[in-house]
C-alpha cells in the first residue's frame, strides 16, 4: 500500500497531530526493530530502513543509512519522504521533509525533523492488539480424552482471530486445523467459547529463549460476540492511553 492509494477521508479519519501520541508510536518502532519503507522522488524511488532513535530535544528522528550508496545520495537530495510500515498488520503512514547524514553510534546514519502527522490504519478486519504480559486473556483448548486441556495466554487478538504463545518452539498444530470449544477467558470477566483455524505455526524469540506461536483465525464468529470482543478491544486501548497521558 502507498500513501497515494490510500482515501483522503480514511487517513484524515485514523492520522493524529499530538506530538505525545506521535512520539509513542515512533518510540514503539524502534523498540520492536520493525522494517520501515521510506519512498521518495514521487514514488520512483525506495528502500527499507529501521528507525534507530527519537531526538525529542531537537524534535529529531534518526533512521538507519541504506545499502545503497545511489540511494542514499537520491535521499538526500529529496525533500519530501513517506515511512511505511505495517506493525502486527496494522498500516503506519508518516511524512517528513528533507534528510541530512549524521553519525549515530558511530556508524552512518540519517535524520529529519519529527512528523507532524501520523496515521495508523485500524481497520477492524486486520488490527491486531498486542497485549502485555499482566494482561492477556488465556485461551483453553479441549485436548483428547484422559489428556488435560491446553491453557495457552493470548498475545495478540482482532475481530478476526488471534494468536497465542506455548513453550514449545514446535507447537503441535496443523495449518488448516480447527480446534472447537476453545474458551477465551478475559480479565473483566467475559468468557467466548470459538473455533479456531490455525492459520500459521512457528517459533517466536522472547530474549533468550525460543517459544512456539500459533496464529489463528476465529470460524464463523457470532455477530454478539464479534461485537463483545471489539469492545474489549477498545476498552483496552482506552486504557492504555490513560496510563501513558495521552
Amino acid at each position: 500500500m502507498t500513501v497515494q492509494s490510500v482515501p483522503p477521508e480514511e487517513l484524515e479519519k485514523f492520522s493524529t497531530n499530538h506530538r505525545r501520541e506521535i512520539l509513542f508510536y515512533l518510540h514503539q518502532l524502534i523498540k520492536d526493530g520493525e522494517r520501515v519503507s521510506v519512498s521518495f522522488n514521487e514514488g520512483n524511488d525506495m528502500f527499507l530502513t529501521v528507525l534507530l532513535a527519537v531526538d525529542e530535544d531537537h524534535d529529531q528522528l534518526i533512521f538507519d543509512w541504506g545499502g545503497s550508496e545511489e540511494t542514499n545520495q537520491k535521499l538526500l537530495k529529496s525533500e519530501r519522504n513517506f515511512f511505511i510500515c505495517a506493525p502486527h498488520g496494522v498500516k503506519n503512514l508518516f511524512m517528513t521533509g528533507a534528510v541530512q547524514e549524521t553519525v549515530y553510534q558511530g556508524r552512518r546514519a540519517f535524520v529529519t525533523q519529527l512528523p507532524k502527522r501520523y496515521t495508523r490504519l485500524q481497520r477492524r478486519e486486520f488490527f491486531r492488539l498486542v497485549l502485555p504480559i499482566t494482561r492477556r486473556p488465556t485461551c483453553t483448548l479441549p485436548a483428547p480424552e484422559g489428556q488435560p486441556p491446553l491453557q495457552l495466554p493470548v498475545i495478540d487478538i482482532s475481530v478476526g482471530g488471534l494468536a497465542m504463545e506455548m513453550p514449545d518452539p514446535r507447537p503441535p498444530f496443523e495449518v488448516g486445523q480447527r480446534l472447537p470449544g476453545a474458551l477465551i477467558e478475559f480479565r473483566n470477566g467475559l468468557r467466548l467459547v470459538v473455533t479456531l483455524e490455525v492459520r500459521n505455526v512457528g517459533p517466536l524469540e522472547r530474549g533468550n529463549k525460543v517459544m512456539g506461536r500459533i496464529g489463528c483465525r476465529f470460524v464463523d464468529l457470532p455477530i454478539h460476540d464479534e461485537h463483545l470482543l471489539q469492545h474489549f478491544i477498545t476498552e483496552e486501548q482506552r486504557e492504555e492511553r490513560a496510563r501513558l497521558g495521552l
